[in-house]
């Protein structure tokens, strides 16, 4: 009887460290695998650094800037291509801003052509009206500061007072400047007056 409870005795320890020793072993492959696991999913999470080289970057133009510009070239582009690309509008516009300015007329300088002198007779059809007064009195004064202003226009010229009474608008006394022989000697006068800045109207006697 004392053999057969040794004997059990002994197969439960076998039993024993069986188990242990399975147990450690079940304990080291979890191990393994839990640092498989981790090291895997580490390995994605972890942040990756790029070290840009030195120098300027260039960017490339996007895709439908480069048909566009593929379109307009009717040759081989060159290596350096991107700048003759840039250059070109610029030049395009430079040239025609050239043109513009050969085609435009030059705009006039220098003092405002007078009208050719006009030729006085001493009696002629026309008359050249240049101030319309109310009061008789002022006729002289009027023509003395006219004449003044332009002597060698007025050297040659005659004064040509006419009453003209328009009812309820009063009398008044035209001063004239005359004669001439044609309407264009007339107008002649008158141009050379309006540049004084003084009205003048051509009339016939």
């Amino acid at each position: 009887m004392a053999k057969f409870d040794a004997r059990q005795q002994h197969l439960q320890d076998d039993q024993t460290r069986v188990s242990g020793a399975v147990y450690i072993v079940m304990l080291v492959i979890a191990a393994a695998f839990a640092a498989f696991v981790w090291n895997l999913y580490a390995g994605h999470d972890a942040p990756v650094r790029i070290t840009p080289p030195p120098g300027a970057y260039k960017v490339a133009p996007p895709a439908d800037g480069q048909a566009a510009v593929d379109a307009g070239e009717s040759g081989a582009a060159p290596a350096d291509g991107a700048d003759e690309i840039v250059d070109a509008p610029a030049a395009t516009t430079t040239a025609s801003s050239t043109a513009a300015t050969t085609t435009a007329a030059p705009a006039p300088s220098g003092p405002p052509q007078l009208a050719p002198a006009p030729v006085f007779v001493s009696d002629g059809p026309f008359v050249a009206q240049i101030a319309a007064l109310q009061s008789e009195a002022a006729v002289q004064p009027a023509w003395a500061r006219l004449s003044s202003r332009a002597p060698q226009l007025f050297a040659a010229a005659k004064l040509d007072v006419e009453r003209a009474d328009l009812g309820q608008r009063g009398v008044y006394f035209r001063v004239r400047a005359g004669y001439f022989a044609d309407r264009e000697n007339a107008r002649r006068f008158c141009a050379r007056i309006t540049q004084m800045g003084q009205d003048c109207l051509v009339v016939e006697k």
